[in-house]
């Protein structure tokens, strides 16, 4: 009986260490950073305030006591972020991306002086990697909705990632030179193998395909990436599907492949009339 109880307990610390010591699951990301005055120096206890623009999701937080703040499990989006600490002005930041698989990082400065002013960021944050080792490309909705595709099968833009070759005429997919059926798929962090042929379901057989227009954004992770993914001694696709938003919208799409409509070549049809020399006897 006190084994069973000794191996419990430490069954429940070791969950407990791996849930505190993620950054973030397969189908989310996050935020973390520091907070500090123009000398350099943190500040402890400051509001950190992280909206959805999409759909006004708050997540509220505070920095430790080196400065430091971190925000996990937020669905891939836009983020606005607003920090607040008393005695300086307010930090605001609207075009804060998030990414599927990755930790946005930002050092903020707030400048000493009375509440009345606020500094405004408007400008797109960059996304540099810088806190992971993985070999990772992520394709983005720009992405999904501005490169053409044929059939709309959202998983031939995984070729725009370094690393990757066609392996075959059927759609697989080569990562670093290893065979295309020892990959890994995943949708939303479920399972999108199909079993017999260990490759994505729906490779061939378009019934179980899942629609370009569902899909939000993915990751192919091409190398080094975590044993979170795994099963795979090729590359992981990792894609997250659209949520609701507050906005109502929808896509419309028509594909018609007829040639009389395609653009020619007018070279290719130009007519040639040759005179006919005429003779009488």
């Amino acid at each position: 009986m006190y084994n069973c109880l000794r191996y419990l307990l430490a069954a429940l610390l070791l969950t407990t260490v791996s849930a505190t010591a993620r950054a973030q699951s397969s189908v989310d990301g996050a935020i973390k950073g520091t907070v500090s005055n123009p000398n350099k120096e943190v500040i402890a206890n400051a509001d950190v305030i992280v909206r959805n623009v999409q759909t006004n999701k708050e997540v509220i937080s505070r920095t430790d006591e080196s400065g430091a703040f971190r925000i996990v499990q937020l669905e891939p989006g836009t983020y606005s972020v607003d920090v607040n600490s008393p005695g300086f002005a307010p930090f605001s930041s609207s075009q804060v991306l998030v990414e599927v698989g990755r930790v946005t990082t930002l050092d903020i400065v707030l400048n000493v002086g009375p509440v009345q002013g606020t500094v405004d960021i408007t400008a797109e944050a960059p996304v540099i990697n810088t806190t992971q080792q993985d070999f990772s490309e992520n394709i983005n909705q720009a992405t999904i909705d501005n490169v053409p595709t044929n059939g709309r099968r959202w998983s031939n833009l995984v070729m725009l990632a370094p690393g990757t070759s066609p392996d075959g005429n059927f759609g697989l997919v080569s990562f670093r030179g290893i065979s295309g059926l020892l990959n890994n798929n995943t949708v939303d962090g479920g399972d999108n193998n199909q079993a017999f042929f260990s490759e994505e379901r729906g490779r061939t057989r378009i019934p179980y395909a899942i629609s370009q227009s569902s899909i939000r954004e993915f990751q192919v992770n091409t190398s080094n990436y975590s044993a979170e993914y795994g099963r795979s001694a090729g590359g992981v696709v990792n894609a997250v599907t659209k949520s609701g938003t507050n906005d109502f919208h929808g896509d419309l799409f028509y594909y018609i492949r007829d040639n009389k409509l395609g653009a020619r070549n007018p070279q290719s049809f130009r007519r040639c009339y040759c005179p006919v020399e005429q003779r009488t006897s």
